[in-house]
């Protein structure tokens, strides 16, 4: 898409954080802080939709500066800063100065599904739920005040797979007959109810257009497979190469152009997405 097309729309970002808009290994976002500050200076909101929980992002978006709406376990609930559109939205519940859609599953649903299949078929795999904070701190690299919110779950369950390749396709399928979903993040395979980070953009995307109608662009970028849905959705999928395995793969088609990163990381988000929505001198903030 040429530069000079992206500014016929309200563009939105929509953006995985680990291994995409953070460092895998040290979590560091420096290499876009920068880019961050002048997309919000364009008024390009950046929207964070991530594996991780309510507590997590609200944290994360503090340390960049971040104040717009987010989506958090994969697909399974938005929040919206109350005020944040003109309106209270249809089916949203208030809490915390958020406004929150709901589209997953309650976490203790996934728990109670996880505790009768394990009674059949054994557990091959480490839950957070019965995990210590030491063994999530030696499992994500998270310091242990932010392993203990990692920790702090409401709709989804992370399993670091510790069993078979082909315990881990059965343990998928019987998920899936039993109305749940199943995505193999970074590290761990994340077993929610039946949504995804695809399905959550388009409906915060709604919100968006119901608040200020109008024509809409939609950048998304991610680095792993639990972020095809969320990638598949938009006009621009940028997928951000990672140090430990190969990229996604992403069909192109007519409606939506694939860019693939060169360097790893927040500097493989600030490579695709800097030419796309901020064409300034300055490349080096």
């Amino acid at each position: 898409m040429a530069q000079e097309k992206t500014h016929d729309k309200h563009w939105l970002v929509v953006s995985d954080l680990d291994g995409t808009l953070l460092d895998h290994f040290t979590y560091s976002h420096e290499p876009v802080d920068g880019l961050l500050r002048e997309l919000d200076q364009r008024e390009v909101p950046v929207i964070l939709n991530s594996s991780k929980t309510r507590d997590e992002m609200i944290e994360i978006r503090r340390e960049l500066g971040n104040h717009h709406p987010f989506i958090v376990e994969n697909g399974s609930a938005i929040f919206i800063p109350v005020g944040y559109f003109p309106e209270p939205l249809p089916g949203a519940r208030e809490e915390a100065g958020f406004w929150v859609l709901e589209p997953g599953k309650p976490r203790r649903d996934l728990l109670d599904y996880l505790d009768r299949d394990t009674r059949t078929h054994g557990s091959p795999y480490l839950g957070f739920a019965n995990a210590t904070l030491q063994e999530i701190v030696d499992a994500t690299g998270l310091a242990p005040q932010q392993a203990a919110a990692a920790q702090t779950r409401h709709y989804s369950e992370p399993l670091l797979w510790r069993g078979t390749d082909r315990e881990k396709r059965a343990f998928c399928a019987r998920a899936r007959e039993a109305g749940l979903a199943t995505l193999e993040g970074g590290r761990f395979l994340h077993l929610l109810g039946d949504t995804d980070k695809g399905r959550a953009t388009l409906q915060l995307l709604e919100c968006y257009r119901r608040a200020q109608p109008g024509d809409y662009g939609l950048v998304a970028a991610g680095d792993s497979p639990n972020d095809l849905d969320m990638l598949a959705v938009a006009n621009i999928a940028v997928i951000v190469r990672g140090p430990h395995r190969q990229p996604p793969e992403l069909e192109e088609t007519a409606s939506r152009l694939v860019l693939t990163s060169e360097q790893e990381g927040p500097a493989g988000w600030h490579e695709c997405i800097a030419p796309l929505l901020a064409p300034t001198d300055e490349r080096n903030k």
